[in-house]
This record gives C-alpha cells, sequence and structure tokens, in this order.
C-alpha cells in the first residue's frame, strides 16, 4: 500500500534544490509570517506554497480527507477567533435583538482580521511542512545537518522519523481497512467512541510501532551505529545558483517581515 506522505520522486527544480536550504527556508519563512502576522501577507505566502506543490508536481487531492479536516479546522480557528474576539468596530451582531434582550454576540473588524490571519497561517505552517517532507530525501537531508555540524546520530534520528511517517500512514489505512472486512465501524462523536476508536486503531500500530522499532534497533547494533564518530555517505547533494537564490529570496523575505514587525516599514505595511 503506498502512502500518501513522505518523499516522492519526481525529480523537479523543487525536489533538486539542497536539502539543508530548504529546511533553512521552511524556518525562515514560518519564523516571517509569525513575526508580522498580517492575513494579506500571511495568504501570498500560502498561494506561493500551492504554486510550489504544482511544480513539484504533488496533488493535493490524493489527500482529499486530510485537506478536508485542514479547511475545517482552520474555518473552526476562524470562527473561534470571531466570537472571542471583541476589540474594533462592531460589523455585525450573530444574534440579532429579541424584543428588550440582545443583541449578542458582536463580529468586528479586528475579530475577522485577526480570525484571518490565524487560520492562514495555520495552513502556511501545515502545507509547508507538508510540502518539505513531500519533496526532500531524507538520506541527503542527514547529510546536509551533518555538513552543518550536526552530529550524525541526531541527524538520523530526524531520518528515522520522516521514513517511519508513511510507513505508519499506510499501516494506519491497512488497520482501517481490516476493520470495515470485519465490520466494525469507527466513529467519533462521545467520548466512549474516541475511547472505542483509540483501542481499535491506536493500540495496534502501537504495537506494529514497538516491533519495528526493536527490529531497527537490531538492525544498527548490527551494522555497528555510533562505533565511528564520523560516517560516509554514498550519495551526496550539491549546491547550486538556484539553491543560493532561494536562500536569499528567505532571508530577505524574514527581514521585511522583521522591519514590518518593528514598524520600520509604516507605508509598507498600510498595504500588507
Amino acid at each position: 500500500m503506498v502512502s500518501r506522505l513522505g518523499f516522492r520522486e519526481q525529480g523537479t527544480v523543487v525536489h533538486r534544490l539542497n536539502p539543508g536550504m530548504k529546511m533553512c527556508c521552511l524556518i525562515l519563512v514560518l519564523v516571517g509570517i509569525m513575526l508580522w502576522p498580517s492575513w494579506h501577507f500571511s495568504l501570498v505566502v500560502l498561494v506561493v506554497i500551492l504554486a510550489a506543490f504544482r511544480v513539484a508536481k504533488i496533488h493535493l487531492d490524493k489527500t482529499r480527507g486530510r485537506m478536508r479536516f485542514l479547511l475545517v479546522f482552520s474555518c473552526f480557528i476562524f470562527l473561534l477567533q470571531i466570537l472571542v474576539t471583541a476589540n474594533g468596530s462592531v460589523l455585525f451582531f450573530l444574534i440579532p435583538r429579541l424584543g428588550e434582550l440582545g443583541p449578542f454576540v458582536p463580529v468586528t473588524d479586528f475579530g475577522v482580521e485577526k480570525g484571518l490571519a490565524v487560520a492562514i497561517r495555520f495552513l502556511v505552517v501545515v502545507l509547508s511542512s507538508m510540502l518539505f517532507v513531500s519533496v526532500t530525501d531524507p538520506t541527503l537531508l542527514a547529510y546536509s545537518l551533518t555538513r552543518l555540524g550536526v552530529q550524525y546520530k541526531y541527524a538520523f534520528a530526524l531520518v528515522i522519523a520522516l521514513r517511519f511517517l508513511p510507513l505508519f500512514d499506510s499501516e494506519n489505512d491497512a488497520v482501517r481497512m481490516a476493520q470495515r472486512s470485519r465490520g466494525i465501524s469507527i466513529e467519533v462523536g462521545s467520548i466512549s467512541k474516541i475511547l472505542r476508536a483509540a483501542r481499535y486503531t491506536f493500540f495496534p500500530l502501537l504495537v506494529s510501532a514497538l516491533s519495528r522499532v526493536e527490529a531497527l534497533s537490531l538492525s544498527m547494533d548490527g551494522r555497528g551505529f555510533g562505533y565511528s564518530d564520523r560516517r560516509t555517505y554514498l550519495r551526496t547533494p550539491e549546491w547550486h545558483h538556484a539553491d543560493s537564490i532561494v536562500l536569499l529570496a528567505s532571508i530577505g523575505f524574514l527581514l521585511l517581515c522583521l522591519l514590518l514587525g518593528l514598524g520600520l516599514l509604516p507605508q509598507l505595511s498600510a498595504y500588507l
């Protein structure tokens, strides 16, 4: 069963970028949108990320269930921010006046802007992380981290996490298919149903994970992992001009967000 998560080799320009550079860009972009939480600005970043998905030939329609959950959860965040934010000019009331009572639950312009900013930032964080995992080879990423001074033991821990992510995803689908074949319907509505779903889904995945961890530990011991402080690699990533351009653009993006956050660009901040 092929997982919908994890690295997918496509050979596009996004895949050929240096893995260490892609990780640095991810961190810079996420820090930048936190420094300047404007929904206009975050929306532009979201459009760029969606365009990168298209360039990388990563189709989001293969993960419709997850995308539906992300959209529903982002709408929930938007509505929650509207309900808890009372600052700003009142646009309308969710509960109109009923005789001498009301109106209640005001919706303000500041609440709408804050809700959009938080919801879009949530989508940016999740989709940018999904893009990074989908276009980054974990083995090459480990080599890039060791070149940056990270010990290969810690870099290998990240590789294991990225490798196991699609494996657990496919095993989760296998567990659900086995449940359907046995007539077990997993519904999440009440506390008892949540506990029942955890019982029939989480426990099989936990047992599978423990068995795989034990097998991986024995395999690493058999291959002498950690015997030497140095490690050689069969494949090594290269640094191209495109990597320098993307990295400089990401640094410029972070500096722009920092200047906007400090209020040093008041004329530009009015549009962003």
